[in-house]
């Protein structure tokens, strides 16, 4: 029997992602065949005529269809590049965002120079606690999480870039030995009633980590409640929340004798609440 070649199973793999609704069909497959293969996009067309066998075959097409179910492109990868880090995700964590990284820029800009105590609240993969390590490797960095699942994605990604980062199973800022210099959290803050409108992908991620109440504002209004104790004198509580949220975060940290600014992110929508004590 003659074996499948690699560039029209790819060409095919497109067609069929974008007849499902995936609107970069072609690229993502580009993308599972490249990962799967252990090959680079540039050699899916240099070895356009590659022989796949069987196993192969039945391989990819099964990824394909996992995509096509609209599952995360990053868990059929098994990872998500962050900050110039390769992090591994899969079922049970949140995939990090693009707007994630911005923040890292503003914390980064704001922390003062020397070793600095930094907390990531709800860590996930870890994406901020290690982006900010790396970018400065004098700081003393704890995550937390409540999730024992996304805690095991941390410590592999952590051990994977040999970065030292003390992590912990807690809820918020549970057991934390204050002051820090940077609390930095990126808490679920989708709305219940938005559910219905989400990408058909959040259905795959953890809801714990996307959801938060009927205003999505539980878990940092929680936050917003021990801020004052974790925070240094000149320390910052860095969140990144929703782009209708802005001034419901600003009257919170009022209440809590908290200032609190907030800024956009690249697309101009209000995106990070940069809060400090009174």
């Amino acid at each position: 029997m003659e074996l499948a070649t690699l560039m029209p199973l790819v060409q095919k793999s497109g067609q069929y992602l974008l007849s499902h609704g995936i609107t970069n069909g072609r690229r993502e497959a580009e993308w599972i065949f490249a990962e799967a293969l252990g090959l680079t996009r540039l050699e899916l067309y240099t070895r356009f005529d590659m022989p796949l066998a069987e196993d192969d075959v039945a391989r990819l097409r099964a990824l394909v269809m996992r995509r096509g179910k609209r599952e995360p492109l990053a868990y059929i990868l098994g990872n998500q590049p962050f900050c110039a880090l390769k992090l591994r995700v899969g079922p049970g964590v949140l995939v990090p965002r693009p707007e994630t990284e911005e923040l890292i820029e503003r914390v980064l800009a704001a922390l003062p120079p020397g070793p600095q105590r930094v907390l990531d609240i709800g860590t996930g993969s870890g994406a901020i606690a290690l982006a900010l390590k790396k970018a400065r490797p004098e700081l003393v960095v704890e995550a937390v999480d409540i999730s024992e699942q996304a805690l095991t994605y941390a410590r592999a990604n952590a051990d994977t870039a040999g970065l030292a980062i003390a992590f912990r199973h807690a809820d918020l800022g549970a057991g934390a030995t204050p002051p820090y210099a940077a609390v930095v959290a990126n808490l679920p803050y989708i709305g219940e009633c938005e559910r219905s409108d989400c990408d058909p992908e959040l259905a795959h991620e953890p809801s714990c980590a996307l959801f938060a109440g009927d205003d999505g504002l539980r878990e940092i209004t929680r936050l917003l409640a021990d801020a004052a104790r974790l925070l240094a004198l000149d320390g910052h509580l860095w969140l990144e929340h929703g782009w209708k949220q802005g001034p419901a975060i600003v009257a919170l940290a009022a209440s809590h004798g908290l200032r609190c600014a907030i800024h956009p992110d690249l697309a101009g929508r209000d995106r990070f609440a940069d809060l400090t004590r009174d």
